[in-house]
């Protein structure tokens, strides 16, 4: 029988950013993709998740989508029974957050297109090989933000940023995947949020940023495959 797996994206996203894992996951998995475009708090993401499959279901989510993640693992044990968690962060990480204050003040202020530009430019200068191929899939990614959900999300994640007081609480199997070249969440933020979940492990995928779906789906698609069948 197959698991049901809730993939949960980051923001402003949908099934696009799964969209290779869900071709390769879908002959052992039943898999979803949470609405959160409506989502204006960590609570309002915690209650998509939950409500988009009945049952115990398999939780992975990138980014945003592990913000969110933490919660619904945290404080719902008996709805997940086991968690990933991919290109995240859970300290306050303050210049982080300062950043993020910044591009939204940007946004506000009528610079969303030179945004996505710019970020576009950001997320691909580790990208060694294959780039024109990234390129495209990012693009064609932001190509379904909405500028008000992405105004959103962000106002909700910097309005609850630390995800730490989530940590000691999840009791379920966790693998954290991080990107070994992620210009915004960094290994060792991964490996604090390993240390910090009871007998979570970690994995790090090599030439990657922070879109590891579309640079190294293979590899992230093989590590999700495996803790599906073995954790």
């Amino acid at each position: 029988m197959k698991q049901k797996l809730v993939l949960v994206p980051g923001i402003a996203g949908n099934e696009y950013l799964w969209k290779f894992q869900i071709k390769h996951l879908s002959d052992i998995a039943d898999i979803v993709v949470p609405d959160v475009s409506n989502c204006n708090s960590r609570e309002e993401w915690v209650e998509a998740v939950l409500n988009c499959s009945e049952g115990k279901f398999a939780l992975a989510g990138a980014s945003m989508g592990g913000w969110a993640c933490f919660k619904v693992a945290a404080e719902h044990p008996e709805r997940v029974t086991k968690l990933a968690l991919i290109g995240t962060w859970a300290r306050h990480l303050h210049e982080v957050e300062k950043e993020q204050y910044k591009i939204l003040e940007r946004i506000k202020n009528g610079h969303f297109d030179e945004f996505k530009q710019e970020y576009l430019d950001y997320v691909s200068t580790n990208l060694d090989s294959g780039k024109d191929e990234f390129i495209r899939l990012v693009k064609e990614g932001m190509d379904f933000v909405n500028e008000q959900v992405f105004i959103n999300h962000l106002e909700s994640y910097l309005d609850d940023f630390n995800s730490e007081k989530f940590l000691n609480k999840i009791k379920c199997p966790t693998l954290v995947i991080a990107a070994k070249n992620d210009p915004i969440f960094s290994v060792e933020e991964h490996e604090h949020i390993t240390k910090s979940i009871k007998n979570a492990k970690i994995a790090m995928i090599d030439d990657a940023g922070h879109y590891i779906m579309f640079e190294q789906p293979q590899a992230l698609s093989t590590l999700l495959r495996y803790w599906l069948m073995y954790f």
